[in-house]
């Protein structure tokens, strides 16, 4: 959805409670904006042939500096930055959980924060990471407590052996940056090589994905994939001698960008969905109760929403469509229901894709091949946001495959 970027509370909530000082608690006023903090030139893991693992703290509370929203999914600062490494490097990802449920209230998080931190307590952590040993390079990533870990970082480190490991920490804060949360690690893994990592301010979270995909590219830990040639494009997922069709809606333009990408690498057609009454940023702000596209959520019945054109010129001429949305509440977009309802799919070859920022491609693909009832419906695949153009282009090339 569209720069719904309105900040709101999470599907799993990463508390960006950072301290202004050491000496302050996790707060929800806004800080004094602070740059990131990263090496110029930061080293590059020892392993970088090893496997890779993503793994966080993201702790929820009822706080709106805390959470970022993208495409429509409300996504935890320490959160985002976790899924923006684990799509760019294409890590494993394990999320720390305690045993014992935190409470999901600012202020009793804040003393329970502080709690913890006096009693140097080591809080139970519910999960396990499975076949540890196998990884080789680990980020880690955490929020700023009272200028600290928070307590059950602690856990963490005590529970595993990084010995020959790479770690490369990173947080989301409030102005404090990492503290001392660095040298911390160290100490607490001698054994390890650490890394200095990357630490963004919550205020600037946002609109940070670039920074952190460019930070994460900078350790050459994904394999570079060659852009492919002409000849590739043209021998794209469709028959040799049929037309291919990109139909697609939008409502920020991430899904645009894919779509584009998709024409580029099929010289295919493209065909915007375009609702006869656009939504409007307002419309479009699921964290209002009273927003439209909440309001067509809560009540089947208004999601008949009418396109400008819901039929193309020449259709029978396609024998490959590929259809994109975004997620909303883990189905399609609902304004592509009216153009899968208007058309017979029969023949031809259907492949969907959409754009979200942690949420598949679910049940989307079959909900509509079972509302279109013709057509031969691929499995289709997910874009994060911000999907480069090489990306687009490795996948649609895989599909002749």
């Amino acid at each position: 959805m569209k720069k719904i970027v309105s900040l709101f509370m999470v599907l799993t909530m990463v508390l960006s409670l950072a301290a202004c000082s050491t000496n302050q608690s996790p707060s929800e006023s806004t800080p004094e904006k602070s740059s990131s903090q990263t090496n110029e030139s930061p080293p590059t893991p020892s392993n970088t042939n090893g496997k890779n693992l993503v793994v966080y703290f993201s702790m929820p509370d009822n706080v709106d500096d805390s959470t970022v929203v993208i495409d429509g999914e409300t996504l935890g600062n320490t959160q985002y930055m976790a899924y923006v490494i684990q799509e760019t490097v294409g890590a494993d990802i394990f999320r720390i959980e305690p045993e014992t449920p935190y409470p999901t209230d600012h202020d009793e998080l804040v003393d329970l924060a502080s709690e913890e931190q006096s009693n140097n307590a080591r809080p139970a952590i519910k999960n396990t990471i499975e076949n540890f040993d196998t990884y080789e390079n680990i980020f880690v990533g955490y929020p700023n407590w009272w200028g600290d870990m928070p307590m059950i970082l602690y856990s963490f480190f005590d529970e595993y052996d990084f010995s020959g490991k790479t770690i490369i920490p990173f947080n989301t804060h409030g102005g404090s940056g990492f503290s001392d949360t660095i040298s911390t690690i160290k100490e607490l893994e001698p054994n390890a090589e650490v890394l200095d990592g990357k630490s963004i301010s919550r205020n600037d979270i946002q609109d940070a994905e670039q920074e952190i995909v460019d930070w994460v590219n900078s350790f050459g830990l994904t394999e570079s994939e060659e852009q492919p040639d002409s000849s590739a494009v043209a021998q794209n997922p469709t028959d040799e001698a049929g037309k291919t069709l990109v139909v697609y809606y939008s409502a920020t333009g991430n899904t645009e960008n894919v779509a584009n990408y998709i024409v580029a690498a099929t010289n295919g057609d493209l065909f915007e969905l375009e609702p006869a009454e656009p939504y409007s940023d307002a419309d479009l702000n699921w964290t209002d109760d009273n927003s439209r596209v909440v309001r067509e959520h809560d009540d089947e019945s208004l999601r008949d929403i009418e396109l400008v054109a819901d039929t193309v010129e020449n259709w029978y001429s396609y024998d490959t469509v590929f259809i994109g949305y975004p997620i909303w509440w883990g189905i399609a977009a609902w304004p592509v229901n009216g153009f899968i309802e208007a058309n017979d799919f029969t023949g031809k070859t259907v492949i969907p894709f959409c754009t979200s920022s942690s949420s598949g491609l679910g049940e989307s693909g079959e909900l509509l091949a079972e509302m279109a009832g013709t057509g031969d419906w691929q499995e289709g695949q997910r874009f994060r946001s911000g999907a480069s153009e090489s990306d687009v282009a490795a996948w649609v090339e895989s599909l002749e495959k």
